[in-house]
């Protein structure tokens, strides 16, 4: 299809996820911290080792010199990298690839974008899977769906023998994060593999809703751009999915109750993912989460809500200036 003859769809992301990493399971794979919880989670319920690796200070991806450092240490004991575009950023790591499989011959690498807006033909960087979502809450929002394109023939496996009871596995990583807990119990039963649309269907009607969904996101990221100071504004970059602001940590909760209170939207994203499982530390994932706010800026939001909301988030910055709460 395309040119693309390695494509394949499924239900949902983690489902292809969890196909391509059955298949490729002969040692650990390294994730970036603040990645979903449900990638370490599908990690769980494949039965594949992983470990945690911290972004880098700049990119807010994947911080590659501790990754190289890693595989070089112990080269036969990884067999992937998943590399995640954090808040959907596309740059080239096609040089960073290279380097990783220089070091260790048949390295797999994941490239996420499930942040990103899946397209027809991407270029792969020297990925070995490119992986897209249209699921709740991602740039082109299907509520359901997931898409990867493979340098070599590899097939979305259903697992047929995968435990399935309907388990909401958010709620309980939610939970934990709340309490500041690891899990209490992986949880199992919540990944349900289907088959979905056609490679062929699928992609026109990504197609089909991205065009509106990017007019939708110049508008609200112009009144953002325009309305909020300058200095708490991520790079053009970072605002695709979402349009992100790092505030000082004081103020990260008095904005997001400030907005909540107001009837007005925003989340709280990218939890070091590491919580869930263990108490280590990740300065700079750690650092992000602690001041990121992620702003609406696709279809459940409109421009008067915009608007409402760069007052709220600058009537609390004015607010706390030079007496931050303690």
């Amino acid at each position: 299809m395309d040119n693309w003859p390695y494509i394949a769809t499924a239900n949902r992301a983690c489902s292809l996820l969890y196909s391509y990493i059955k298949e490729h399971s002969s040692g650990k794979w390294i994730l970036p911290v603040n990645v979903c919880p449900d990638v370490p989670l599908t990690f769980c319920l494949a039965k594949v080792d992983f470990t945690f690796v911290d972004i880098d200070h700049d990119t807010l991806c994947l911080d590659f010199e501790q990754v190289k450092e890693i595989i070089s240490k112990e080269p036969d004991s990884y067999v992937g990298v998943l590399f995640v575009r954090t808040y959907g950023v596309l740059t080239d790591t096609i040089q960073d690839f290279r380097a990783l499989k220089a070091i260790k011959d048949g390295l797999n690498i994941i490239d996420d974008r499930c942040l990103c807006v899946p397209e027809r033909k991407p270029n792969m960087q020297g990925a070995d899977m490119v992986l897209y979502s249209t699921g709740h809450c991602k740039q082109i929002d299907f509520n359901g769906g997931g898409l990867a394109f493979y340098q070599k023939d590899e097939k979305y496996l259903i697992d047929s023998s995968l435990y399935y009871d309907g388990s909401d596995e958010e709620t309980a990583y939610k939970e934990a994060y709340k309490e500041g807990t690891p899990l209490r119990q992986i949880p199992i039963g919540w990944l349900k593999m289907e088959e979905y649309l056609t490679p062929v269907k699928y992609l026109d009607k990504i197609e089909a809703a991205t065009k509106e969904r990017i007019k939708q996101r110049e508008r609200l990221n112009t009144i953002y751009k325009v309305n909020l100071t300058e200095s708490i504004q991520m790079p053009d970059g970072f605002q695709t999915w979402r349009f992100n602001i790092r505030v000082p940590k004081e103020l990260k909760m008095p904005i997001l109750n400030s907005l909540f209170k107001n009837a007005l939207f925003a989340s709280s994203h990218y939890h070091s993912v590491n919580k869930l499982f263990d108490t280590q530390n990740y300065p700079v994932s750690d650092a992000l989460s602690g001041s990121v706010i992620n702003l609406f800026n696709d279809n459940y939001y409109n421009q008067e809500k915009a608007l409402k909301t760069c007052k709220t988030v600058m009537n609390i910055m004015d607010k706390y200036k030079f007496t931050p709460p303690i």
